[in-house]
């Protein structure tokens, strides 16, 4: 909306000044339907065209070859034009800019610059609001004083605003579409002090806010309907922002925090683009709208373990003081499992067949490798709040680490007890899995972490590795031994050996203990929000679907992948597999989005099960080679999926939290905004748009902004 009215015409224009105006336009014909001689002019019998059809259609603002302010439809304007043009070089850049967006767009859509006109002349930029307000013509001049008043007495003075990213944004009749540069939240949060002081007095003439907010259902018209940005929304498809409410049932909707959609529109086409050409991020809950909730975060757990609160605290508490501080808390994480990845390369060279005896030593490095997994991953949020680096993407970093080591850790139990690529050692390998999903399950509904008295994180961990110590000491055979050699209690234990017992005694603890724990207090959030609590079990369907396809392509009979030692590698794709479906969950946790049913690196978890039960559909089985590729190609699927994805959306949250991933981010830093508005004053004008440094200006007539 542009804060300047216009009269419906002045008939009072000056004829010598109009006349020495259109003497400075070159003789141009623009619009022809056909090719005409030079001199047809001179030939036709016409009479020649008056000046003020000139005025109408050669000497628009957004067309004329001079910026004359007072020319806008034929018409000049009753207030002053504000000048928002960039700089030369700060054009030079966005023009480049346009044309490599115009090279990667379909032959189809044709990109419309709002930089310069038709004829070359360069067009102010301006911070676009959110729609036009329809007032009458008696209203106009009051509402523009009560707007200048109101902008004069908020305070707000000059101020920096910084660009962000690319991205499409579509008029309500998805009839048109804006490249727009979003614009980062300025330091002193000046634009949306702005709105705040505009809403107020649209309000007061009975015009619906600028940029409130509303849901999908909300029965009014969506006046502006913003694309995804740029590595932040969700791919392919639209993403809706609806700026009107109903501010009668809550006019709190008004000061709402509207950083996320305040941009700069610098071109347009009638074709609709390919959404997917600026963000990356696809589906991946890494939209601002998502995002924004990054920013109220706080972690929440509850932790009753009793060796935890007594004995681990107090050595948690020493150990993270040996942590230099220009150590982040994210590198802190990725060292341990840089532990237990070192375990898994010392376990495929000296015992593959994950049988043994092994020498006493790798045993003992499988127990501190774990050991030195579970402190660095209960000390790195210790080392966050020394380093005041604490954020939502520590849980998010943290856990995603946890459900990459669920099979990989896991292997390393597998070998201490000699297990080997059996039936046993699969569950051992794999069961750690399921405690894990619905841990993340009821996270993501509690919003709290909940451990008991008795949990995998401690006291779990604490078994393996005794029993890994164990198994350096004694050997892995002791596990097969009747337990009545170790303690003398035949009446108890008869002739069984650990390992008897083991699968019985793991699965019923899940299934009686571990399980019944989250559906109750899954249970209890669902109800203090009045929801029911039916359709959460729906939610169990990427680990069913996990679940059953893991136990039937490695338990067929028709699979080799057992019998051929293949665990290891399964098990690493699995790493790859579960790690993506449980981080998803946590990443909606953390930004408030749906429950994530589903994760594309499934398909081919189903399409191995269906491979290694051909027969049982009356098709011959497939040869161990076949297989082996098979699992391999799914390998390198699930590696590269989930790396790009982790990229994405660790770069993304980085991005909006003006944070950085595995280093410190110094604490004398600025947020993005205004560091790089400061960095900016001092470079050149091509470092200013390099680094995203724009010029605003609030005056009295609106916003303003110079380079923008």
């Amino acid at each position: 909306m542009s804060l300047v009215t216009y009269s419906d015409s002045d008939d009072s224009v000056n004829d010598d000044a109009t006349k020495q105006r259109h003497s400075s336009i070159p003789t141009r014909r623009v619009g022809l339907k056909r090719k005409r001689s030079l001199d047809h002019e001179q030939l036709s019998d016409l009479p020649p065209l008056p000046d003020s059809f000139h005025d109408l259609y050669t000497s628009t603002a957004r067309v004329s070859t001079q910026d004359d302010p007072k020319l806008h439809s034929g018409r000049q304007r009753q207030i002053p034009h504000v000048d928002g043009h960039p700089s030369s070089s700060e054009t030079n850049i966005l023009t480049r800019i346009l044309a490599d967006v115009e090279a990667a767009l379909p032959p189809d859509v044709r990109l419309q610059s709002l930089l310069k006109s038709e004829l070359g002349a360069g067009l102010p930029l301006h911070v676009s609001l959110s729609r036009t307000l329809m007032l009458a013509t008696h209203q106009r001049r009051s509402f523009t004083d009560a707007l200048q008043t109101a902008i004069g007495e908020s305070g707000v003075q000059p101020f920096s605003v910084t660009p962000d990213d690319l991205g499409w944004v579509a008029n309500d009749e998805k009839n048109r579409w804006f490249l727009v540069v979003n614009v980062k939240k300025p330091t002193g949060d000046e634009l949306n002090k702005l709105l705040k002081v505009s809403n107020r007095v649209v309000y007061s003439y009975g015009q619906p806010p600028l940029y409130t907010m509303q849901e999908e259902s909300n029965p009014r018209v969506a006046m502006h309907t913003e694309y995804p940005r740029a590595g932040k929304r969700s791919g392919g498809k639209v993403v809706s922002s609806h700026y009107q409410t109903d501010v009668a049932k809550d006019p709190s909707n008004m000061y709402k925090d509207m950083s996320a959609h305040f941009h700069v529109s610098i071109a347009w086409t009638l074709e609709e683009p390919p959404v997917d050409l600026l963000h990356e991020a696809a589906h991946e809950c890494v939209c601002e709208d998502a995002l924004v909730h990054l920013k109220s975060y706080k972690y929440s757990s509850v932790d009753k373990s009793l060796i935890s609160k007594y004995i681990l605290k107090h050595y948690w508490n020493g150990f993270v003081e040996l942590l230099p501080l220009w150590l982040a808390p994210n590198m802190v994480t990725l060292l341990g499992f840089f532990f237990i990845l070192a375990d898994i390369i010392l376990l495929e060279i000296f015992i593959p067949d994950l049988v043994g005896p092994a020498s006493p030593w790798l045993y003992y490095s499988f127990a501190f490798g774990v050991w030195m997994y579970s402190t660095m991953d209960n000390v790195d949020g210790k080392q966050a709040r020394r380093t005041g680096q604490s954020s939502g993407l520590g849980e998010l970093f943290d856990h995603g680490i946890d459900s990459l080591n669920c099979t990989l850790a896991s292997l390393c139990e597998t070998a201490a007890m000699g297990l080997g690529s059996s039936p046993k050692g699969v569950f051992t390998a794999l069961i750690p899995c399921l405690p894990m999903f619905f841990s993340t399950w009821e996270t993501y509904h509690t919003h709290t972490l909940y451990l008991g008295y008795f949990n995998g994180p401690t006291e779990g961990l604490i078994i393996a590795c005794s029993m890994m110590i164990a198994s350096g000491y004694y050997g892995p055979q002791i596990w097969t031994q009747p337990m009545t050699d170790l303690i003398d209690r035949p009446e108890i234990f008869g002739s069984a050996s650990v390992v008897d017992v083991w699968i019985p005694v793991i699965f019923s603890t899940f299934l009686f203990i571990h399980l019944p724990a989250c559906i109750l207090n899954v249970a209890k959030a669902r109800r203090a929000k009045n929801l029911p609590l039916a359709p959460v079990f729906v939610e169990w369907l990427p680990i069913l679907v996990f679940t059953a396809s893991c136990t039937g392509w490695l338990y067929s009979p028709y699979s080799t992948l057992m019998r051929d030692n293949r665990l290891v590698l399964f098990c690493l794709t699995m790493s790859f597999v579960f790690g993506r479906m449980t981080t998803k969950i946590i990443l909606a946790h953390l930004t408030r989005q749906p429950f994530p049913l589903w994760t594309i690196m499934l398909f081919p978890l189903i399409g191995g099960a269906i491979l290694g039960n051909l027969p049982r559909f009356g098709l011959p089985a497939v040869t161990a080679s076949v297989e082996l590729w098979y699992l391999r190609a799914y390998f390198v699927f699930a590696l590269v999926v989930y790396f790009r994805w982790a990229f994405l959306v660790v770069n993304s949250i980085c991005d909006y939290l003006g944070i950085n991933c595995l280093t410190i981010t110094p604490k004398s830093s600025a947020p993005p905004s205004s560091s790089s508005a400061k960095k900016n004053q001092k470079g050149t004008e091509e470092e200013k748009i390099a680094n995203g440094g724009i010029n605003s200006e609030a005056l009295n007539g609106g916003f303003r902004s110079k380079g923008d």
